[in-house]
């Protein structure tokens, strides 16, 4: 989409004090560099503390809470942290609960059930610690200054109840973002901004889910890390990689809550904007997933898809400031009509143009020239009023790769223009193949979608799609075909 200066970057992510005047936001989640969000990491310590010393049946436990996001199938050797656990068949209450199974329910549901669950821990959290205002903090990673690189020092701590040993090293070291991570984030940030979409496969949802969250997950848990770092990951009990890298280790790690707060705070920065839409009540009772969370009286609670929506919807929390210059709050319940809940139906796509590839993805740029016929019907689409047009690329895994891909536009005479990246964390999981076996001889089939109509440029011309490698990983990535669809 269209690219987005410096100086936006620089309000996008730093953001401004809008002061959101959410009528029902009782608690504030501040940034982790601030005074509030430092006083606020030092009680999540505190509470942690105590949760690590709780038995992992207890429903407030760290191994518990940790769990219902997931849990391994099996547990290497003797489970040293929760005797009561081994296999699958030994999962207690709400364990696994989490949207990453690859189905069109969990992508739908994926942003309203990690609200909800971090809203959880923050009450366990508050009751806990004692500070009747906590509120989870987020950390505000793909910033331009640097110290917001860096994660907090209370999880980098090795005397802290925060810290934990398998995480990319340069983090756990004190050290920032590498630049051109930084880059990465960035650019999906800009990406997301202007989609005009919430579900669907090319969908805010799902690539929000992609990039920047899949991508910080594989990040932290050091998949990016060249030469590849491994780890004792202490859920899986063996070396591995680290706890973020993986959708049964992730909930584990504590740096997970201020990372899904960020994400949450990017799902409600791009609502309240000028292209943000919410999917229906119905599309989600269509769609249902389990809701089931611990109060922090330790009782079992159960919701349904109403009661969801009502919740997510209108929040008793605010953000310090928000991205993409959004000033308005979250819309109470009472006003939600105001608000579109209409999301673009895949079933209705017309295809432009489809091309079949069956080529690997190397180290060098994998570059496809769009030429005559399909770059002219392309623009013919483009120039149509009300064109949405969606970059769809097919791909086939063999295993779960631990490296991603950026996808751009490239025009004759102008800079490549970025549309998107392909991230690959819970592909294993998503599959039913955990520990990086090999998965089948035909592999597994992966679909990728990026609107581009603010991509493209008004010309019959040739253009090329370029994809771009990065990371020391080895797996095959066989991108299977490019096609070009009109939403709507």
């Amino acid at each position: 989409m269209k690219k987005i200066t410096n100086l936006l970057f620089i309000i996008l992510i730093t953001g401004l004090s809008f002061g959101q005047g959410n009528a029902n936001a009782k608690y504030t989640r501040w940034d982790v560099t601030s005074s509030e969000g430092k006083a606020n990491l030092t009680a999540m310590n505190t509470a942690f503390e105590k949760m690590r010393a709780m038995g992992c049946d207890n429903g407030l436990a760290w191994y518990y809470q940790g769990a219902i996001h997931n849990i391994p199938t099996v547990i290497n050797g003797k489970n040293v942290l929760c005797p009561q656990y081994q296999t699958s068949k030994d999962k207690l209450w709400a364990w696994a609960d989490c949207t990453h199974n690859g189905s069109d329910s969990a992508s739908l549901n994926f942003l309203l059930w990690h609200r909800m669950y971090i809203w959880y821990l923050e009450k366990i959290v508050r009751e806990l610690s004692g500070k009747e205002d906590f509120a989870l903090p987020y950390w505000n990673y793909g910033s331009k200054e640097v110290t917001e690189n860096i994660m907090p020092a209370q999880l980098t701590d090795k005397s802290g109840s925060l810290y934990t040993a398998a995480r990319y090293s340069i983090l756990n070291n004190g050290q920032p973002i590498l630049p051109d991570q930084v880059d990465q984030i960035q650019s999906a940030l800009g990406e997301l901004q202007t989609n005009p979409s919430f579900s669907g496969k090319a969908g805010f949802s799902k690539n929000l889910e992609i990039a920047p969250h899949g991508y910080m997950h594989d990040l932290i848990g050091g998949e990016y890390a060249n030469p590849g770092e491994t780890y004792y990951n202490e859920i899986y009990q063996k070396e591995y990689s680290g706890l973020m890298a993986n959708v049964p280790s992730a909930g584990f790690d504590p740096v997970f809550w201020l990372h899904h707060s960020m994400i949450d705070r990017i799902w409600e920065s791009w609502d309240v904007s000028a292209y943000g839409q919410r999917p229906s009540l119905e599309d989600l009772k269509a769609n249902p997933w389990p809701y089931e969370f611990i109060t922090p009286d330790g009782k079992h609670i159960t919701y349904t898809m109403e009661e969801v929506y009502k919740i997510v919807f209108n929040l008793d929390y605010k953000y310090d400031n928000l991205l993409y210059g959004s000033t308005t709050p979250v819309l109470a319940s009472n006003k939600t009509a105001s608000k579109k809940k209409i999301a673009f139906q895949d079933s209705k796509e017309q295809v432009v143009w489809e091309q079949k590839i069956g080529k690997v993805l190397g180290t060098s740029a994998f570059s496809h020239k769009v030429t005559s016929t399909f770059a002219k019907s392309t623009n013919k689409v483009f120039k149509s009023a009300n064109s949405k047009l969606v970059l769809n690329l097919s791909v086939a895994v063999y295993k779960e790769p631990k490296d991603y891909y950026t996808v751009f536009l490239r025009y004759p005479g102008k800079a490549d223009q970025y549309v998107g990246t392909m991230t690959f964390f819970g592909v294993a999981h998503d599959h039913g193949m955990e520990d990086d076996h090999p998965i089948s001889e035909d592999g597994i089939k992966l679909n990728f979608s990026y609107y581009i109509s603010d991509d493209l440029v008004n010309t019959d011309k040739n253009f090329e799609i370029i994809i771009k490698k990065s990371g020391a990983g080895d797996a095959k990535v066989t991108l299977e075909k490019i096609s070009v669809t009109k939403a709507n």
